[in-house]
């Protein structure tokens, strides 16, 4: 009698090797835009974005389209540009074989169906490829599932029959054991490999859903508004010709960020410029060249200023009025006129900046050329960009250059006991440094952020990097004691001692230009007595505020002196003490 076995194992090891059937191929290709159709003696042009010239709140778009021009063609059209182009700007130039002349343009509006906008096709894509993804990995479950159902009915229908044909002696245990590890093995070999794709499965879900969310944030509730410039000529003479179309757009923007690296032993700043940009102008510009026009804090890097410290007597509200010539009613608003004199003076707030594009880190690049173009500079990048209407920021690389810089501290103690280190850089560069955020280093340590002002060429200007914990710095007010003229006496005493105590625990020397101040007195009754100040300060201002140079040698220190006294009316409250 045949024994089958050998048969179907070898059968079985055959159907199983071949692994799941692949899914079917398909291809996805992306549909195009249509095109409106064209009237007698017009011709739709195929324009791409050549250059973009971007300025700090707008752009320049240079499109071209290459043309085959005779006597028949009166216009040419270019469709579907963006509703932030500004129509005054249009300009149209042209080369070629053919003769041409320019007679005029107009503009005009389309409207596009949401399918046909690019910003959806290119999702839309991308939908359409995940869903492909998708239905491969469940045509792989599909033949995962007849794998497991083929070895588990092989394993069923055998169980039976084992046991009887070893009973009767008509086959060897051995054989069958084999038989048994064989299907055990390929069971989990299909287990592992659905749990594989089920991983895979999961992802691409997850993309998926983003994508949706994304697409449908996208679409417009309606057809979506767009340009349409129809560029009126006439022909002498055949042949092909290049049709330049160049327009403003708004809603696009550029601005520096710069890396500013301290390297104090080599008495040096090195300045890395780069370009944020973004756009929602419309249209993506993909693989562009692009140049950049110079026209049109997260941690404290730098002590907060000293204000003017006054001393003031309470004025009462009437007198106040009287002195004013008013009367003691509510002013226009609602609001009680004058207000308490004296005290501490602080500035007047500004209105809060925009925020920032937060820096997108990316490999170094080539930087950019530098191109005079009339009375401003142009950055021209080295390579071609991608920049999609989505308002992202996108980090392109400018320069990176190394300026000479001398370096001391400055330290306000009163304020702050800490010492700034703060360099003083000139702008030896081919062009002006713009305004805009800067992360500072030293060396390799990152120690904060602060807003770079515009800087000339040739102008000189001073950054800070933060604090240098190797000075030490420490302020205390040792005396603070009232006194009297007696029983009879009308005046009050105040005397104030306070020591400033500054040490270099550094390698090297270090220049430190120590701030404090005495008050200034806003009334004839208070005055300020007996000032003793050791060392005599360098300078001192008006508004009271006192500044040391001191040059410490490595792991000096020194002390400063600030004594005085402060006399005013008995028993009144003074504003500022």
């Amino acid at each position: 009698m045949l024994n089958r076995k050998p048969i179907v194992l070898m059968l079985l090891a055959v159907i199983l090797a071949a692994g799941p059937i692949p899914a079917a191929s398909q291809a996805s290709d992306e549909g195009q835009a249509a095109s409106g159709t064209p009237a007698p003696g017009e011709v739709i042009a195929k324009s791409t974005i050549k250059a973009v010239t971007i300025h700090p709140e707008r752009a320049t778009v240079l499109r071209e389209a290459e043309l085959r021009l005779d006597s028949s063609v009166k216009a040419v059209v270019f469709e579907e540009l963006p509703t932030t182009l500004i129509p005054s700007s249009l300009r149209v130039t042209g080369r070629g074989t053919a003769a041409v002349k320019i007679l005029g343009l107009d503009v005009a509006s389309m409207y596009l169906e949401s399918a046909l906008l690019p910003e959806i096709k290119k999702v839309q894509a991308e939908i359409d490829a995940v869903d492909m993804e998708i239905a491969k990995i469940n045509n792989v479950f599909d033949v995962l599932d007849t794998q497991e159902k083929f070895l588990k009915s092989i394993e069923v229908s055998s169980s039976s029959k084992a046991s009887q044909d070893i009973a009767a002696g008509r086959v060897d245990p051995v054989s069958w054991e084999r038989v048994v590890d064989f299907l055990g093995s390929k069971l989990q070999a299909v287990k592992q490999a659905r749990l594989g794709e089920m991983v895979k499965l999961k992802e691409l879900k997850a993309k998926l859903d983003a994508l949706k969310k994304k697409l449908a944030a996208m679409k417009p509730q309606r057809s979506q508004e767009a340009r349409k410039v129809k560029v009126y000529l006439e022909t002498a003479q055949a042949g092909s010709f290049t049709m330049a179309l160049s327009y403003t757009v708004i809603e696009a923007r550029w601005q520096p960020l710069y890396t500013l690296r301290a390297v104090p032993d080599s008495g040096e700043v090195e300045l890395a410029t780069t370009a944020l940009i973004a756009q929602r102008s419309g249209e993506n510009w993909t693989g562009v060249k692009t140049l950049l026009s110079t026209s049109s804090p997260i941690l404290e890097a730098q002590p907060s200023d000293l204000n003017p410290w006054y001393l003031d007597l309470p004025v009462p509200r009437r007198a106040r009025l009287e002195a004013a010539d008013l009367k003691p009613e509510r002013a226009a608003g609602g609001g009680i006129l004058g207000g308490v004199v004296g005290g501490v003076e602080g500035e007047a707030g500004e209105a809060p900046a925009p925020p920032p594009m937060v820096p997108i880190r990316e490999a170094e690049l080539p930087t950019a050329a530098v191109i005079e173009s009339g009375l401003h500079l142009n950055f021209e990048i080295a390579r071609p960009v991608d920049i999609p209407s989505d308002g992202t920021p996108h980090k392109v690389p400018i320069d990176i250059q190394r300026l000479k810089a001398s370096y001391d501290y400055i330290a306000i103690p009163k304020r702050r006991e800490a010492a700034f280190l703060r360099g003083s850089v000139k702008n030896t560069l081919a062009y002006p440094i713009l305004a805009g955020q800067a992360d500072l280093f030293i060396l390799q340590d990152f120690v904060g952020s602060t807003k770079l002002g515009r800087v000339a060429m040739g102008e000189e200007a001073k950054t800070f990097f933060g604090e240098d914990g190797q000075i030490k710095v420490k302020y205390d007010e040792v005396k603070r004691e009232k006194s009297g003229a007696g029983f009879l006496g009308k005046t009050g005493k105040l005397r104030i001692v306070a020591r400033i105590t500054v040490q270099n625990l550094r390698k090297e020397a270090a220049a430190i230009e120590v701030h404090d101040q005495l008050p200034v007195s806003r009334n004839e009754k208070i005055e300020i007595r007996d000032v003793v100040l050791t060392p005599a300060p360098a300078k001192k201002d008006e508004k009271g505020i006192l500044v040391w140079t001191l040059n410490l040698a490595p792991q000096e220190k020194r002390e400063i002196l600030i004594d005085f006294t402060v006399e005013y009316p008995k028993d009144a409250p003074v504003i500022g003490l």
